[in-house]
């Protein structure tokens, strides 16, 4: 019998961004009808990581649903898997290829007639010197896709600074997975200075990495 994929999303209190994570793990289950898919969260959401796999017993790959390394993919998830010999963990997902294309994808969709004067590419600030130093990879394998540069724009209080200064308009590139609260204060700051993509989302790119991520583990 296969091994049972797990994915373990961060988890958000945004009802959209739950249900695309959902939509996500459905559209991951259809590509493959063979395997069992199931669903946890990291934080705010249930069931949890150790929940859930307290109630799987077979063998189980956990693909964790998170762009960069940090807290969870370092010290979180292992210290729950910690002990449990049928389970194993595959990378998290970025800055992969894959990502990136569907990241250039959806700021195609979003650019409008005016061509900006600025690219960026959004993401979640993080203590963690690994997260950053992918994000800084993830920003210049965009780059290459779209021919022009991107720079990295921290989520949080400082973006709207950031973009006040910057040459207009601007276009934003997400690093991110879904909806949620970061997305919604961005949007909220970029109003008059330019456009901000869709975060990535139910995308085939990202379906087919999920999978990926399971093959390379189980192999």
């Amino acid at each position: 019998m296969a091994a049972i994929l797990l994915v373990a999303a961060h988890g958000t209190r945004s009802e959209s961004g739950s249900a695309t994570t959902r939509a996500l793990v459905d559209a991951v289950a259809a590509a493959r009808p063979d395997l069992q898919v199931e669903l946890c969260f990291l934080d705010v959401a249930s069931p949890s990581l150790r929940d859930a796999l307290d109630s799987l017993d077979d063998d189980v790959v956990v693909v964790p649903l998170l762009l960069s390394s940090g807290y969870h993919v370092e010290t979180d998830i292992p210290a729950v898997v910690a002990g449990r010999d049928t389970v194993r963990v595959s990378r998290h997902l970025g800055p992969h290829p894959l990502i990136l294309q569907a990241i250039a994808e959806r700021l195609a969709e979003a650019r409008s007639a005016v061509p900006a004067a600025a690219t960026f590419l959004a993401a979640v600030p993080s203590s963690q010197e690994t997260a950053r130093a992918e994000v800084a990879q993830a920003a210049s394998g965009l780059s290459l896709i779209i021919g022009r540069p991107v720079a990295v724009l921290p989520l949080g209080a400082s973006a709207a600074e950031t973009l006040e200064a910057s040459a207009k308009p601007v276009e934003i590139a997400s690093y991110l997975l879904a909806e949620g609260a970061f997305l919604q204060d961005l949007r909220g700051a970029a109003v008059d200075v330019g456009v901000v993509a869709e975060p990535i989302g139910v995308h085939p790119a990202l379906v087919e990495l999920v999978l990926a991520r399971y093959e390379e583990t189980v192999s």
